[in-house]
């Protein structure tokens, strides 16, 4: 019997780290710089408002967010984040859209990542971070996805579904 407890109480210890060590968190950042080579961006925390980045058509239902958290701490210390450009929908650096949050990656194109992190780099743009802590004791932070501000053509669309809500 004193062995089952010992098993079920090292289990609970072990997957609880792994959650806790698995949390994710958001950030608002500028990515300043990218190193292709060691697969790390340099970024500025910043503050903003999720409410005005990701703007709702009235009416629509309230529901949990997809945006993790906002990060504190230690995390919002640390500048440099890991990033990656390959692998599984899941297991790599996602760039999606901020009001339908469509996944904008080109998963074929290995310098797809490289290419959109220039043009944030170039355009100062501030961007949503879900950062996430590594696989591993020592694993580094990583970005799993950047969500982009909102654009003209979304602004639109937002505009039209609550117009389109005032005439029913």
């Amino acid at each position: 019997m004193r062995l089952w407890v010992a098993v079920l109480m090292f289990s609970a210890l072990f997957f609880g780290a792994a959650q806790a060590q698995a949390a994710s968190c958001s950030s608002f950042t500028v990515i300043k710089s990218f190193d292709p080579d060691s697969g790390t961006i340099e970024v500025k925390h910043a503050k903003g408002n999720m409410r005005k980045y990701f703007p709702k058509p009235e009416g629509t239902p309230a529901g949990p967010s997809k945006i993790p958290e906002g990060c504190k701490g230690k995390i919002t210390k640390q500048t440099s984040l890991a990033v990656k450009a390959t692998g599984g929908r899941l297991s790599m650096t996602q760039i999606r859209s901020n009001f339908q949050g469509n996944m904008l990656n080109d998963v074929d194109d290995s310098s797809w990542l490289a290419t959109e992190l220039k043009k944030l780099i170039d355009s100062k743009t501030e961007v949503v971070s879900v950062i996430r802590p590594g696989m591993g004791k020592d694993a580094p932070l990583g970005v799993t996805t950047i969500y982009l501000p909102i654009t003209a053509e979304e602004e639109a669309e937002i505009k039209r579904l609550e117009e389109q809500g005032e005439d029913s």
